[in-house]
């Protein structure tokens, strides 16, 4: 019945007449300083009388009063607040393709292929399902600004799909398109390869010995991201993959740790350490405790609420910790 009454409210609201929302802003001066406040004023309720969206329902919060210059206010509530101005936030894939769609680059066909590729080349990595640039990703992307800004700019693939689609519907010729990019283009190819250094990303100490032949580990990076290699590569090719330990042990074996790994495509899974004897596998994390009811591992799930703990085989669940 209420997803029908949504249904129902939502169609018939948008027949309705629209509303008519003033946006009011007011100074107050009291002892020689000024403040203010911004909101609105609804003049006339129109199809918010049937149909309150949450972006609607924002802005209700933010109504004020009538007022009128000259009118005496009286303060009933001091909240203190410091604010510091913060970055932008990172771009989420949701984002990144509202950003794409904005700007007019690419088509919706290749926003995933585009995404796959960014993380497949390890320039970004997703931390907290947020896009992070990687110390490849930042190197890359400060030479193509040196070399190619036009390549860059936003702009630029906006106009040259443009150009395409000129192309395939007849309005442009194709020999004179591709001319015009390729002749400033090869110069700035030629000029890149004299001026660009081959880059060589310095390797981190790991730590510790290769325990093969007693050398020290470095950090080095891999298509798949960082590993720990031996330091006297080629001569020794011990490698062994970088895990992080969460503190619990093996569901399955009971002897190894369970650790975070990376698949090939870039997500989390957990395994155990002590692969592969053991064959210990989960996308979800585990929490260390079995299920009161049939024995089997719990994990958590994470959702927009917050974090719950689960039992994967059966109907078992704790309560959401936000």
């Amino acid at each position: 019945m209420r997803l029908y009454q949504l249904i129902w409210s939502r169609f018939v609201a948008s027949e309705m007449t629209p509303a008519v929302v003033d946006t009011v802003s007011v100074k107050l001066h009291q002892g020689g300083a000024e403040f203010r406040a911004n909101g609105s004023h609804t003049k006339f309720q129109g199809f918010t009388t049937l149909y309150v969206s949450s972006r609607d329902s924002d802005q209700k919060d933010r109504e004020l009063p009538e007022l009128a210059e000259g009118d005496q206010v009286k303060l009933t509530k001091t909240d203190p607040a410091q604010h510091f101005t913060q970055p932008p936030a990172r771009y989420s894939e949701a984002n990144l393709v509202k950003a794409l769609e904005e700007n007019g680059v690419g088509r919706p066909s290749t926003y995933a292929p585009t995404i796959e590729t960014i993380q497949k080349r390890y320039y970004v990595k997703l931390t907290a399902r947020r896009f992070e640039p990687t110390e490849l990703g930042e190197i890359v992307n400060s030479l193509i600004v040196e070399f190619f800004p036009d390549i860059v700019d936003i702009k630029f693939t906006a106009n040259v799909e443009g150009e395409l689609d000129a192309i395939e519907t007849g309005d442009a010729n194709w020999v004179k398109v591709i001319d015009q990019f390729y002749k400033p283009f090869a110069k700035e190819v030629a000029h890149a390869e004299e001026g660009i250094e081959k880059i060589q990303l310095k390797d981190e100490p790991a730590g510790f010995n290769c325990d093969i032949c007693g050398a020290p580990m470095v950090i080095k990076m891999g298509r798949y991201g960082k590993f720990y290699a031996c330091s006297r590569f080629p001569d020794c090719r011990n490698t062994k993959a970088i895990v992080k330990e969460i503190g619990v042990v093996c569901p399955k074996c009971g002897q190894g740790q369970v650790v975070e790994r990376k698949s090939k495509r870039n997500r989390t899974f957990y395994g155990c350490s002590r692969y592969p004897d053991c064959d210990f596998v989960s996308w979800d994390k585990p929490v260390g405790r079995n299920c009161p009811k049939d024995g089997h591992f719990l994990v958590e799930k994470r959702s927009r609420g917050g974090v719950q703990v689960v039992c994967p085989t059966g109907d078992y669940e704790e309560a959401v910790q936000k």
